[in-house]
């Protein structure tokens, strides 16, 4: 006959069971490959950045880290994505600008809140957008390039960008607010594609990501006329900045930040959080992302969320003064 005390404890066991299991597998995690999501398609600014971190990752954590691209909706897809996913330490990703500040004054609903729905690993790098134009453009300086569009005459001038909300069509909504400019936006699924269409001349101009135009911009197949932050880039000394070009407090640094799952185990996050810190630290890596056209930040959960909470209402203002709306 089995006793109440024995029932009790084989009940006891039982419902113990699974916390020792999961204590048991974050203790030994990482035990099988990473994947990091990249919300945007191979080939662009965050996926081969992304993809330079998810090498060195791999290195420190003793674990393949494998790359997962999930564009969509500006980004917003991916983050979702890593949103959704079980907070077990064996999905991370990557998100941008657009999904962490912008987005929530651009679209009438997000499937996820920047502000909640996650662990915040680490701020983990920066780059300009470089404004450039085709290279039988005559203008070579911001006051022509605006004087040119303003002589063209309204919606007569167009720009390519990767989407909706991305920081090619954000850096240049604020533009066109801070001149007086009226412009016609061409979207397109990736930025490589809107480039080569104006390489071909069947758009005027665009915004894009330094890293992705890096090898055309020192090929001579377009020109650049400003950098869009605040200060000179060194891998582009002898382009001005914006301000430089007469456009006053225009600062539009494209960065992006690590995220994880909201509800992340502790010990796992620290573990994340310390690598990134640590890779931040190495040489090596640091001239790598230099030679690509960006700079290393990796700096913890606080720098990114600071940053956030700064970028929120700047862009909010943007969005609700250009009256753009997605739905």
């Amino acid at each position: 006959m089995i006793s109440r005390r024995t029932t009790l404890a084989a009940l006891g066991g039982a419902l113990a069971a699974p916390a020792l299991r999961t204590a048991s597998a974050q203790s030994t995690w990482p035990n099988r490959p990473i994947r990091m999501i990249v919300p945007f398609p191979p080939g662009g600014s965050t996926d081969v950045l992304a993809r330079v971190i998810g090498e060195y990752l791999s290195k420190e954590i003793g674990q393949t880290v494998v790359i997962e691209n999930r564009p969509g909706s500006a980004g917003n897809v991916g983050v979702n994505a890593i949103a959704r996913a079980e907070p077990d330490g064996y999905t991370i990703g990557v998100s941008t600008i657009g999904p962490l500040s912008a987005h929530i004054e651009l679209y009438r609903t997000l499937p996820f809140d920047p502000r909640t729905d996650f662990t915040y690993i680490a701020d983990i790098y920066e780059i300009p957008n470089v404004l450039v134009v085709n290279p039988s453009n005559p203008v070579k300086t911001v006051q022509e390039f605006i004087a040119w569009a303003k002589e063209k005459g309204p919606g007569k001038v167009s720009y390519g960008t990767p989407g909706l909300g991305t920081t090619a069509h954000l850096s240049t909504e604020f533009l066109s607010r801070k001149v007086g400019l009226q412009l016609l936006h061409v979207p397109y699924r990736t930025g490589a594609v809107a480039v080569q269409d104006l390489i071909a001349g069947r758009i005027d101009f665009m915004f894009d990501n330094l890293p992705t135009i890096t090898g055309q911009i020192q090929g001579g197949t377009i020109k650049p006329i400003a950098v869009s932050t605040a200060r000179r880039w060194g891998g582009l000394p002898n382009v001005p900045t914006m301000i430089e070009g007469g456009v006053p407090d225009f600062d539009v640094t494209s960065w992006s930040g690590m995220l994880a799952p909201k509800g992340l185990p502790a010990d796992i996050t620290k573990r994340l959080v310390d690598a990134h810190i640590k890779i931040g630290q190495d040489p090596a890596f640091v001239k790598r992302f230099e030679e690509m056209g960006a700079t290393s930040t990796m700096k913890g959960p606080e720098a990114l969320q600071a940053r956030m909470a700064t970028e929120i209402p700047r862009w909010a203002e943007v969005v609700k003064a250009s009256g753009a709306k997605v739905d």
